[in-house]
């Protein structure tokens, strides 16, 4: 495959990885604040409430999206370039962005009113559970449309004297 065909494939991919991420965060989200519970969820079909929890999720997973969005942009570069691929590189990285949101959007609102550590903890688990997605969609394979640096390197074969 030629490496332009690479490099699209690797920003699909990571595109992917950032949407499925996001989604899993707003689903993480609403388990965490107990929107949802698991018994609740295994009664959705018969309940009614399938459609506004899915929409609720998908809201939760836009807002996620939309405040990791540059953040996780950066970090997800520096781990191209450097060919990171361990998953718990991924994980703190998701949950420092995670847990750094309530905290941006402190200084955004510029009120008095001091994030609560729960709702920020909460923050940080559903950062680091949608960072480990990422790394299992896109970031196992970071770095991979990069050339190899042995492909590079002029190896000279030593030759021999004779005599």
């Amino acid at each position: 495959m030629d490496r332009f065909a690479l490099l699209l494939l690797r920003l699909v991919m990571i595109t992917i990885g950032f949407v499925l991420a996001a989604i899993t965060a707003g689903i993480a989200l609403m388990f965490l604040t107990k929107i949802l519970t698991p018994h609740e969820a295994n009664q959705l079909s018969q309940s009614g409430l399938d459609v506004g929890l899915v929409i609720g999720a998908f809201a939760l997973a836009s807002l996620a999206g939309y405040v990791a969005f540059f953040p996780a942009m950066l970090i997800i570069l520096y781990g191209e370039f450097t060919r990171r691929r361990d998953w718990l590189f991924y994980a703190l990285s998701g949950g420092a962005i995670a847990a750094a949101a309530p905290l941006i959007l402190l200084l955004i609102r510029s009120t008095r009113r001091q994030p609560d550590f729960e709702f920020t903890l909460l923050c940080l688990a559903s950062g680091m559970i949608s960072g480990i997605v990422y790394w299992f969609i896109s970031g196992r394979n970071a770095g991979n449309w990069l050339p190899d640096d042995k492909q590079h390197q002029t190896v000279s074969a030593p030759q021999s004297e004779k005599s």
